[in-house]
């Protein structure tokens, strides 16, 4: 049977439907990191001690967009927006099964560089509330 990736989300930020760079967006849903570390038993031998790193557990979303007049005023409006964004992804799939997340709570986390030009891009990284 035949399956399809993902390939052309639709990205709304803020309910806004916006145009990505093609093959740019990708992201983490915040499960967080897993630590280990080994802890000596004697003799030498050692176990291995599993943790969860909490300070890892928040989504990240990145992706590019073309540095239109339009595209620099909205992200400055969303750079501004701390912790105050949604960005939704979604994208038809086989059979009914679509693709559709919903990052809350999101805020710009880098400071873009806006370059001026025929083949430039900004990269825009953001970061907000884990996936449920």
């Amino acid at each position: 049977m035949a399956d399809k990736a993902l390939s052309v989300p639709t990205i709304r930020v803020n309910n806004d439907v916006i145009g990505i760079v093609p093959n740019t967006f990708m992201y983490k849903a915040g499960d967080g990191e897993t630590n280990v570390r080994a802890a000596s038993t004697g003799g030498g031998n050692a176990v291995s001690i599993h943790t969860e790193n909490a300070e890892s557990k928040f989504s990240v979303i990145k992706f590019s967009v073309y540095p239109t007049l339009d595209m620099v005023s909205k992200l400055r409006d969303w750079k501004a927006q701390i912790a105050g964004n949604t960005i939704d992804a979604v994208e038809k799939g086989l059979n009914g099964k679509d693709f559709n997340v919903a990052f809350k709570g999101v805020s710009i986390t880098n400071d873009p560089d806006i370059n001026a030009g025929a083949d430039t891009v900004i990269e825009i990284e953001c970061a907000g509330d884990r996936l449920p």
